[in-house]
This record gives structure tokens, sequence and C-alpha cells, in this order.
């Protein structure tokens, strides 16, 4: 495997390098959530970030309103509203994950494509009838 990856790195033209180490320099998890907002879908990570944020509210609002009440009928009513909120936003907050990760994959991917690519230019280069 690591002569292939010698392969790799050789037949990568030093443009072609330079792009590849300035992707990996940029590679932090700030720049990975601020992907998931400039991707086709920006519209639905925008939505599903709001929608959480007002998941939250609510979450606060049924515990305080717990911690207030004093019938059991409404602590349980109250109680199972931040408990629904909670798991909602949880479920959010996944898929956000998710999308985090769909778009490292993606990126990892166009990344071996342009390797792949470079090397079979390489290796027709080198293995050309002369």
């Amino acid at each position: 495997m690591s002569n292939l990856d010698e392969r790799i790195r050789d037949s990568l033209s030093s443009e072609d390098q330079a792009l590849l180490a300035r992707i990996d320099a940029d590679d932090t998890l700030y720049r990975d959530v601020i992907a998931t907002f400039q991707g086709h879908r920006r519209w639905l990570n925008v939505f599903s970030s709001i929608v959480g944020f007002a998941l939250f509210g609510v979450a606060l609002v049924c515990c305080w309103r717990f911690t207030m009440e004093a019938e059991p009928r409404g602590m349980v009513m109250w109680g199972a509203g931040a408990a629904l909120a909670i798991s909602a936003l949880t479920m959010i907050k996944l898929w956000f994950w998710m999308e985090i990760q769909k778009n490292a994959i993606v990126r990892e991917i166009k990344r071996v494509e342009l390797q792949l690519a470079n090397l079979a230019t390489s290796l027709s280069r080198t293995s050309a009838p002369k």
C-alpha cells in the first residue's frame, strides 16, 4: 500500500500538492460546520438550526414550569413536554452531525478521485510507447 501511496504522491503536480496541503490545513470542526450552511441544502440546515433553538427554548420553559407546578398531573404534562422537546432536539443534532460527516466523506472521495486521476495520467505517460 505504501508503494501505491508513494506513486500517487509522485504523480501529483506541485499545484495539486499545494491544494491538498491547504485542504488538510483547513480541516477543522469550525470549517466543517460552516460548510454545512454553504451546500445545496443550506436552507434545510438553517431551518433545522432555527427549529433546534426553538426546541431548546421550549425545553427550558417546560422544565421551568415543571419545577413550578404543584399538581402531579401538571408535572407529568410539563415533564413530558420537556422530554419530547429534548428528544426532538437530540434528533436534529444527530442529523446535523451526520450531515457534517457526509460532507467530510464526500470531500475525501473527491480527494481520492483527484489523486487517482493524476496517477492514471502519470502511468499513461510512463507506459506510453516511445
